[in-house]
């Protein structure tokens, strides 16, 4: 949650207590670096992770007994050259599948772009997680490392067979990308795709296709370690509205601990999104406000491998980066490869039933709000998903939900109502008692406790409905701001967005705090707040208490003019609930707080 918005709730939170302290003293007083540099260190290899411990394989004990030969020169960057420097056109295939389209370019074997099917941006194109405004973005920071060194694949130019566009349909595929070296060896890499998944199979594999290849096993010793780097950062999606801005985070799972990183409007200090994580690697990733590119360990889903994580950034394109080092398995891991990794990529929306499927706590990256507030928003995800099976539209099932926190908060609004009703026809003798004691504070605090006691008043009953309900109003503010479900979906009229205020139309100027747009909700729920206000049950109202009954709709409307409209919308009918619930209690109820009517 960004800095402004738990402003604004704190604000919200000391104008209701305020609200209900004026309502009270009306009627009793109660008792008293560079970015080169960066992505130099970032992509440095762990000194202090070992390999995997595990039996000689062919590739160490033909590594020991070779001795060189041939005509490369013996060294292990000449091993490593390419064959094929690279110069002619590079290789692109774009890959279509049912969710997404996603294109690959040969240096590097990189991913460049990534194209929501499903999803558009706020100009009605499909939406690219991969920003493009930048043609510095640098290739990559893949790597393998031996023991004599460690080769950069990052600005690489591989080669590939696969068509220019390939589409996925029933089962999967993959798209194989090929360097030889001049040392026979040859690292390729591997997407594979499926048609009902957003995620990717990343497969780095290193075979000898050659002479060479045993003089180069001698030279080069054994594979260690395979190097994934997500360099390209996370696009904005919404347009660059101030509530994705703070959405921008990166985060790291190794071991049983996670760690998050978080970006704010803009990376001031480098240090804030760097970290170096070691031991048993689940997964690392970036996130906006909707989506997430995320690469998770390739020894299997439900655990994690001995390796390294660096969480990190780049000031000048105010980006983030991961990257993930992880051992190269040799011997017998894949057929016909000396060694080999597997990295698994999911790109694409955080969904939390999704997430949750992995069973790894990726639905933990998820921003739900402070951690005393989360299981609470994590249940009103899940009531809202529940009634998403019956009920087709959100705006619907933001209406119910309203109905049925009311409802289930009736015996509270009851009693504090019927309290403060009491405490109205009390005022008299509360009056005299404070006129009678007025120079024995601590007396005129027990009379008044009597008095209390005796007419069965609770003078705090007025702001416990509004304290129990705030945490429901937090946790429903976090599902709201941050599901993926709400995203571009309308209601109905001109509510064609619940995730984004409900704009009816634009002014040809800008207001000062409510920008350009008119925003039809916030208006109709201040109108619902001064009703609201009138209904309550008061003393005669002072200065200070007719002034606040006037501000309190005012500071609302600002304050709700610029949040999502299906939060305004749960906010309104909360309202009118409550406009009705009181209306009937006074209906219901005798004057002096007796037996109630039916």
């Amino acid at each position: 949650m960004d800095r402004r918005t738990l402003l604004a709730f704190a604000l919200m939170f000391l104008v209701f207590l305020g609200y209900q302290a004026l309502i009270r003293r009306d009627m009793p007083d109660t008792p008293p670096a560079t970015t080169e540099q960066t992505e130099a260190a970032a992509v440095e290899g762990p000194a202090d992770v070992a390999p995997a411990q595990q039996e000689p394989t062919d590739w160490q004990q033909q590594s020991e007994s070779s001795q060189p030969q041939g005509d490369v020169a013996q060294t292990p960057e000449a091993m490593l050259q390419p064959v094929t420097p690279g110069s002619g056109p590079e290789a692109r295939v774009k890959v279509i599948t049912p969710l997404y389209e996603i294109h690959l370019a040969g240096r590097g074997a990189r991913i460049t772009n990534w194209l929501g099917g499903e999803f558009t941006n706020t100009e009605g194109q499909p939406l690219e997680l991969i920003p493009q405004d930048d043609q510095s973005v640098p290739y990559g920071m893949d790597a393998v490392v031996f023991n004599a060194t460690e080769m950069e694949l990052g600005r690489l130019a591989f080669e590939t067979d696969a068509p220019a566009e390939l589409t996925v349909g029933d089962g999967a595929t993959s798209v194989v990308f090929k360097l030889r070296t001049q040392g026979d060896l040859e690292i390729r890499k591997i997407y594979t795709f499926r048609p009902d998944s957003y995620e990717i199979t990343l497969d780095l594999e290193i075979h000898t296709v050659g002479e060479q290849a045993t003089t180069a096993r001698a030279v080069l010793g054994t594979p260690l370690r395979a190097r994934f780097g997500w360099l390209h950062g996370i696009a904005s999606t919404e347009g660059g509205d101030r509530l994705e801005k703070a959405a921008f985070r990166s985060f790291a799972k190794v071991g049983d601990e996670l760690e998050i990183k978080k970006r704010g409007n803009e990376i001031k200090k480098l240090e804030k999104v760097t970290g170096s994580y070691a031991g048993s690697v689940l997964f690392a990733g970036l996130q906006n406000k909707y989506f997430t590119v995320i690469g998770l360990s390739g020894k299997g889903l439900d655990q994690g491998q001995e390796g390294k994580v660096i969480l990190s950034g780049d000031q000048p394109r105010n980006l983030m980066t991961w990257s993930i080092e992880q051992p190269l398995q040799t011997g017998t891991a894949v057929p016909g490869a000396l060694a080999s990794s597997r990295l698994f990529l999911f790109i694409g929306p955080q969904d939390s039933e999704i997430l949750k499927s992995y069973g790894i706590g990726l639905e933990k990256t998820m921003d739900l709000g402070w951690a005393l507030f989360r299981p609470m928003t994590e249940a009103t995800l899940w009531i809202m998903d529940q009634m998403r099976r019956f009920i087709p539209n959100y705006g619907l099932i933001i209406i119910l939900f309203s109905v049925l926190t009311k409802l289930a908060f009736y015996p509270l609004t009851r009693t504090s109502t019927q309290s403060m009703k009491r405490m109205q026809m009390l005022q008299p003798k509360i009056k005299a008692l404070q006129e009678k004691h007025k120079d024995n504070q601590e007396k005129q605090s027990k009379e008044m406790m009597e008095l209390y006691k005796k007419e069965k008043v609770n003078p705090a009953a007025g702001c416990l409905p509004l304290l129990l309900q705030m945490p429901v109003f937090v946790a429903l503010y976090q599902a709201l701001a941050h599901t993926i479900a709400l995203r571009n979906t309308p209601f109905v009229w001109w509510i064609q967005d619940l995730s984004k205020p409900d704009a009816l139309f634009s002014f040809p100027f800008t207001l000062p705090f409510l920008g350009a747009e008119f925003n039809l909700l916030p208006i109709l729920m201040g109108v619902t707040m001064v009703i609201q206000t009138r209904l309550t049950p008061t003393g005669q109202p002072t200065g200070q208490m007719a002034m606040m009954n006037t501000m309190m709709p005012v500071i609302f409307l600002f304050m709700f003019y610029q949040m999502p409209s299906g939060l305004v919308l749960y906010w309104l009918v909360n309202n009118l609930m409550t406009i009705f619930q009181t209306w009937r209690i006074h209906q219901t109820a005798t004057p002096e707080g007796g037996t109630e009517t039916t």
